[in-house]
């Protein structure tokens, strides 16, 4: 039941809700936007994001051998060429595999090598691929799924052009047999030598080669040139950088991607704790829910342990909230600036800490929140500040951490820290400008909330959130939003890929509570749908 739940709820990139003017200038803005040399996960959330876009990795890989083959074939005369495409069992090899398609369009004669047992390809769409070529006669396939059938492959050595479509980006380890026999084999060839995105062996983030590494004449960059190549260029040889069709949108779109870096199996000797522990600082003689509600999220994303400081008062109410909530009490019946070394100290027994939920608006509060903030953004400790927390900011001058502090406010909150009149609340291109100035005032990551959530980066960098549903503007979401971000920071995220995760998963887990109750949500049904917010495929 749960599955199909999660398949009919799955917000379809074409029936996304988007106001058509700021689409144009979202549109207009990406214009701008130029590669960098981009990261192994990086590329791994573009992709995925990609994938949420419409633009699937089946999709991507047609693109990605038919750019490999049009660079060959611009460089070299290819027809009447024996061209050897040494292949593995991921996706890097599937890209060798369209190319050999292409290839042999062109009139080159051409040999596919699959390094491994077929059993262990790998990819679904590399299976696929590998299966059109079984199919047809006028491409050579054989299977060297020994470091001695790698060795005795003469065909390799004596090619015109060879092209290195073995492991792509993500390599972290010494390469292994038969890929390090394979990785030999090629160098040792007289044919021109092209690479698919990485040449084989050469870390695609530090450029260190593992053990053994191709040495290209020509590599064959995939929608982007992956940092490891600025240390490899003797591995690399000349770099041609090919578009893969992967929408511009893509780079500020927040989607499943995002959370890949929050995603990684719990190792069977986990303990308690390692998973983050987070701090919810807030209440106060009026409010009870909101720090509540933040722990429970944080809970429910993912953190061991939670506690929430509160005023004395508040006590009692927060405990009835849930038994899974740690409750300790602040010693006076709202935060006053005598407590903050008390919260600075507990804030260093835990992983990242949420302040401002439900805290009020006293004077005295408002000292304390700055002292606190201040202090700890000077220790790089990942913090989130929200609802009255923000406020206290107002005028304050603060210059924060945009690697550690988050800032989520809505359009009400982010007027009243910055001080003055923002203009239009409507026009999505105003919203991202003034996000980015706050980030910038305040030298921090800003979430700002609405119908389009952005999330900006004092360094310029910013990302827009489409997930989430009318209804979420029940109060408590906003709560349930500063205690995701605090659990992702607690998990070792930093503050602008904690922020761009935690929008979308509060989005998305609105979108799964709206399907099964309609307009009458509540912040508490929310919560629930977190855990089925990380499921998409």
């Amino acid at each position: 039941m749960r599955s199909s739940l999660v398949a009919l709820c799955r917000p379809s990139p074409a029936l996304l809700i988007r106001t058509p003017d700021i689409e144009v200038a979202a549109a207009q803005d990406v214009l701008s936007l130029e590669k960098e040399p981009i990261s192994t996960l990086e590329m791994r959330i573009v992709e995925r994001n990609a994938e949420y876009l419409g633009i699937s990795h089946s999709l991507l890989m047609q693109n990605a051998g038919r750019e490999v083959a049009r660079v060959i074939s611009k460089n070299e005369k290819v027809r009447g060429k024996r061209i050897s495409i040494v292949c593995g069992l991921g996706g890097n090899g599937g890209d060798g595999m369209v190319a050999a398609r292409y290839l042999d369009e062109e009139g080159a004669s051409v040999e596919v090598f699959l390094v491994g047992s077929e059993s262990s390809i790998s990819s679904e769409d590399t299976l696929m691929n590998w299966e059109i070529l079984l199919g047809l006669d006028n491409i050579s396939t054989s299977v060297l799924s020994t470091e001695s059938a790698v060795r005795s492959c003469k065909s390799i050595l004596d090619a015109d052009i060879v092209i290195d479509a073995l492991m792509g980006f993500g390599l972290r380890s010494k390469l292994r047999e038969p890929l390090l026999s394979a990785v030999r084999q090629v160098n040792k060839a007289s044919g021109t030598k092209y690479a698919i995105d990485m040449p084989t062996g050469i870390d695609s983030d530090t450029g260190e080669v593992h053990g053994s590494a191709v040495k290209a004449d020509h590599t064959v960059s995939l929608h982007a040139e992956k940092r490891g190549l600025r240390g490899a260029e003797e591995h690399a040889g000349k770099l041609h950088v090919v578009s893969l069709g992967i929408p511009a949108e893509t780079k500020y779109t927040c989607g499943p991607g995002d959370l890949i870096p929050f995603s990684s199996p719990r190792s069977l000797t986990a303990k308690k704790g390692d998973f983050g522990r987070v701090l919810v600082v807030g209440g106060s003689d009026v409010f009870s829910g909101a720090p509540a509600l933040s722990a429970l999220a944080a809970l429910r994303t993912g953190s061991d342990l939670v506690t929430v400081l509160a005023p004395e008062p508040m006590l009692t109410p927060i405990r009835s909230f849930s038994p899974n909530l740690m409750v300790e009490s602040l010693g006076t019946s709202i935060l006053l600036p005598e407590s903050a070394s008390d919260v600075e100290q507990k804030a260093r027994m835990n992983d990242s800490i949420a302040l401002g939920p439900g805290l009020g608006q006293d004077q005295q509060t408002r000292l304390a929140v700055i002292t606190i903030t201040e202090n700890l953004s000077k220790q790089s400790f990942p913090t989130v500040l929200d609802a009255d927390g923000l406020k206290a900011l107002a005028a304050s001058e603060l210059e924060l951490n945009p690697e550690s502090t988050v800032l989520t406010p809505h359009w009400g909150e982010l007027k009243t820290i910055m001080d003055r009149d923002l203009g239009s609340a409507t026009d999505l291109g105003n919203r991202r400008k003034q996000a980015l100035e706050c980030a910038k005032l305040f030298n921090s990551v800003v979430l700002l909330k609405g119908p389009v959530d952005v999330v900006a980066h004092p360094d310029g960098t910013f990302k827009l959130n489409h997930t989430g549903v009318p209804a979420m503007t029940v109060g408590g979401t906003g709560d349930v939003l500063t205690g995701i971000v605090a659990s992702l920071l607690g998990q070792g995220g930093n503050a602008f890929r904690a922020a761009c995760a935690a929008a979308y998963i509060s989005g998305t887990a609105g979108e799964f509570a709206h399907a099964k109750l309609g307009d009458h949500l509540l912040a508490t049904d929310c919560i629930d749908e977190i855990p089925f917010a990380f499921e998409w495929e």
